[in-house]
């Protein structure tokens, strides 16, 4: 078996898309959108839908605190770089997201669109997740995922330019304003999606979810109530022969 083409894409911000993108989308027929961005993240880049047809949104939001602190960031971190010490919380975090997306899913919702800001951290590990219900290979699922290092595309995922403007009242725009006053406009570069040893952040919040609830299914079953007869729809909706 094989996943099928076009039923799920990931995604930076949808804030900057332009009348070609918009055609594109609607060339696609979106049925369905899972923002994983928190509150914050969406006043500074909002998505204002401009399809012909508006798409379901299956996400829930959630307090920015979470993940972006108040504090001076570390000299190491950048763009991407904060989620990846928080990999591990994202399962319960984004747990109601998760559920909407994947609910969507099962019940033949598609084509959908799944995104953050960047379209990797939050996003890789939605995506990373369905992949391993669906049967995919670990190996696979990584390639796919580190596609983000060369695939984003910073200077369209938050307008850098308004930043300042809203940075007393909005702590994303005050975090990245405190980076790029600190390292300038290289926080931006996308940086390899590993550890120190080389192995994909995705893999170790994989492996941790695992060892929580015990397999992956398990944690669709019990803390997004996907259980097998909805895994089972995932499989029959987005897996075809080879």
């Amino acid at each position: 078996m094989r996943v099928k083409w076009g039923k799920l894409f990931r995604s930076g911000s949808l804030w900057a898309l332009n009348g070609s993108d918009w055609r594109w989308m609607d060339e696609r027929g979106i049925r369905v959108v899972c923002d994983l961005r928190s509150a914050a993240e969406r006043e500074i880049a909002p998505t204002v839908w401009r399809g012909k047809v508006p798409p379901r949104s299956v996400d829930g939001s959630y307090d920015s605190d979470v993940l972006f602190s108040r504090r001076t960031p570390k000299e190491s971190l950048g763009i991407g770089a904060l989620e990846g010490g928080l990999y591990l919380k994202f399962a319960r975090l984004l747990a109601k997201s998760f559920a909407g997306l994947f609910d969507a899913l099962q019940s033949g919702e598609a084509p959908a669109i799944v995104h953050c800001t960047a379209g990797q951290d939050r996003t890789g590990l939605a995506v990373a997740l369905l992949l391993d219900v669906l049967g995919v290979a670990r190996p696979t699922i990584h390639a796919d995922y580190l596609l983000s290092t060369e695939l984003r595309r910073p200077e369209f995922e938050l307008d850098r330019a308004g930043l300042n403007e809203v940075a007393e009242r909005n702590v994303v725009a005050a975090y990245y304003v405190r980076l790029i006053e600190r390292h300038g406009p290289t926080i931006f570069t996308p940086q390899p999606l590993v550890d120190s040893m080389g192995r994909p952040l995705v893999d170790i919040a994989m492996d941790a979810i695992e060892r929580e609830w015990g397999s992956i299914e398990a944690y669709f079953d019990e803390e997004l109530g996907i259980g097998p007869a909805e895994q089972a729809n995932l499989r029959a909706h987005l897996l075809e022969p080879a």
